[in-house]
């Protein structure tokens, strides 16, 4: 009798373990295509994060920081240093002690003569040293850090400098249609050209200061209203 019971008690472990046996593997069948789409979802997110696009950022020559610089030249600086870096102006004038001079780089995507516009004069009284006043840029490499460049839309100007207000507006003389208008940030020391609701220009210059009016010998066809 021992013995029976022994041998039933044997074949009870045998059917429990089978038993586990089934279970366990009707479990781990449950869990795969859920683990298999947890793994999935990571391989998607990593991938996703991966391949995220950044912004295109401005080396130290193409920064434009409000108030203060366009790349390599800065309010204030000598112009004797600038011209040591640029060289001498494509074209200028001079005035009253004041001086405004043009360099013309070349868009090499659209083949047009892109300006960089330096206003000066003298740092003094004593008549001696000219400094920069304000810088205009309307080459498409300058940007400000937060990616602020030309084709920039006007509300995304407007996003980023809450302060702007249109100071100046302009008709050109050849097409009574066509319009510039300058939004100006007096307090940053930042403006912007902008026709077709589009920054066309970014003007750099003194804080607290409006930009001076020198649209007018960069745009000889433009008229302010």
């Amino acid at each position: 009798m021992y013995l029976w019971h022994s041998f039933l008690d044997l074949q009870r472990m045998k059917c429990i373990n089978y038993l586990g046996a089934v279970l366990l593997g009707l479990t781990a069948a449950c869990h795969a295509p859920t683990d298999q789409k947890i793994k999935q979802d990571s391989t998607v997110k990593d991938s996703g994060t991966f391949t995220e696009k950044k912004k295109p950022t401005a080396g130290p020559s193409e920064l434009i920081v409000a108030g203060k610089q366009v790349g390599k030249i800065s309010l204030g600086q000598d112009m004797e240093e600038v011209f040591k870096l640029l060289g001498k102006p494509d074209e200028g004038d001079a005035a009253m002690g004041s001086a405004l001079g043009i360099w013309y780089g070349k868009d090499t995507l659209t083949g047009k003569k892109d300006p960089v516009v330096i206003f000066s004069s003298y740092r003094d009284s004593n008549m001696v040293v000219k400094s920069v006043k304000q810088i205009s840029v309307g080459a498409q490499g300058f940007q400000t850090a937060e990616g602020i460049r030309m084709g920039t839309r006007l509300s995304a100007l407007l996003a980023a400098y809450p302060s702007l207000k249109k100071t100046e507006t302009y008709l050109n003389s050849k097409d009574k249609t066509d319009t510039l208008r300058v939004y100006d940030s007096i307090a940053e020391g930042i403006a912007f050209d902008v026709q077709s609701d589009t920054c066309t220009a970014i003007t750099v210059h003194v804080k607290n200061r409006a930009a001076n009016a020198v649209y007018l010998p960069v745009h000889p066809d433009w008229k302010r209203l």
